[in-house]
Formats: C-alpha cells, sequence, structure tokens
C-alpha cells in the first residue's frame, strides 16, 4: 500500500469517531478510484448517519482528496443526504477520450468534454430531472460499450451483469468488474491489518 494510506491510516483511528468512521467508510468506497484504475465511484452520502453536516464532510474529503489523490463533485444534494461522484482526473479525460463524438452530440454533450464539465451538465441534468443521468456511468468505469448498450444508442444485446449491464462481449466487462472488486477488498484487508 502506498505510504500516503498508511500514514492516514496510522492517524485514523485517534480521529473523532464519527469522523474516522466516515474516512474508513470512504477509503473502502472509493478503492476502486484509489487503487483499482477505476475513474470514478457514485456515492450516496448520509451526513447523519455520522453525526455531521453535509458541508462538514464535503469539507472532510476536500483534506482527504489532496492527500489521496482524487477529484470530487457534489452531483446531487437534499440534506442531509448528497450524492457525491469521487474521480481520478487522468482515469475520467481517458473514459470520455474513448465516447466517440457522435454518441457524445446524441447525448447533448460538446464533441470534446472534460469531466469537471461533464460532471457538473451530469448534476444539473440530476438536479433539473430528479433521475440520475445513465451517461454518468462513462466516468464511473463502466465500458463505454455498455453504457452506449444500455442506453440504445449501440446495437448489441444484453449478455450478463457485472454490477452493470453487458453489451456484446462479456470478457472485458468482467475482467474489469473483478478488478474494482478486488480493490475493494484490498482496502477491507489492509484496514483489517
Amino acid at each position: 500500500m502506498s505510504p500516503r494510506f498508511e500514514t492516514w491510516e496510522r492517524g485514523v483511528n485517534d480521529l473523532p469517531r464519527s469522523e474516522s468512521a466516515f474516512e474508513k467508510w470512504l477509503f473502502v468506497g472509493i478503492a476502486g478510484v484509489l487503487f483499482g484504475g477505476k475513474p470514478g465511484e457514485l456515492l450516496r452520502i448520509n451526513a447523519a448517519k455520522y453525526g455531521l453536516a453535509v458541508d462538514d464532510l464535503t469539507a472532510r474529503m476536500s483534506l482527504l482528496s489532496e492527500t489521496w489523490g482524487f477529484s470530487f463533485i457534489v452531483v446531487y444534494r437534499c440534506d442531509p443526504y448528497a450524492t457525491i461522484v469521487i474521480y481520478n482526473t487522468v482515469m475520467t479525460e481517458k473514459a470520455l477520450s474513448e465516447v466517440s463524438e457522435w454518441a457524445l452530440n446524441e447525448l447533448g454533450y460538446p464533441g470534446t468534454v472534460g469531466p469537471e464539465e461533464f460532471l457538473n451538465e451530469i448534476g444539473q441534468r440530476w438536479q433539473n430531472t430528479g433521475k440520475i443521468p445513465h451517461e454518468i456511468g462513462l466516468t464511473l468505469g463502466y465500458p463505454v460499450k455498455d453504457v452506449l448498450g444500455y442506453m440504445g444508442l449501440l446495437s448489441a444485446r444484453c449478455t450478463g451483469t457485472c454490477g452493470w449491464r453487458i453489451y456484446g462481449d462479456p470478457a472485458p466487462s468482467l475482467s474489469r468488474g473483478r478488478r474494482y472488486v478486488r480493490a475493494k477488498r484490498q482496502a477491507v484487508d489492509f484496514l483489517s491489518s
């Protein structure tokens, strides 16, 4: 495990119990982003569960983002809940670059769009409709073929599931899903040792 996580782990139990519990939950929840190659993770956080306000949790996340190396954006908020995308900017840019200009235009985005702009638009659409836009899967590490297949923009049949619906050849999707599960298991093992 990286020294930045080892340093954090040595001090996390010295925090007030609610903050410690939140940080451990977050570490496991975003393990795929931290060390599993996942571009992003969508988390719904109940601030009241940790005896904190949403603003307190996002302030805590800001501090952790500097140490752990992630970015985040609140895409939907309805106190005491906040729905947040935690993402790796480089991996998210790469994921978005794999989407054709045609597909992005069909979804109402410019042909080239950066992570922050894309996620801000996701949040705006979610706020306006009250429904999560399915294209968010592009930044959550789902293969493009699976996201576009689910949305009916790709003519491929559903061939299974692995945390999301798989379209077309299942092998790359299953491999990716296993990698994300391994990252979570690694995080749990790290905290247990």
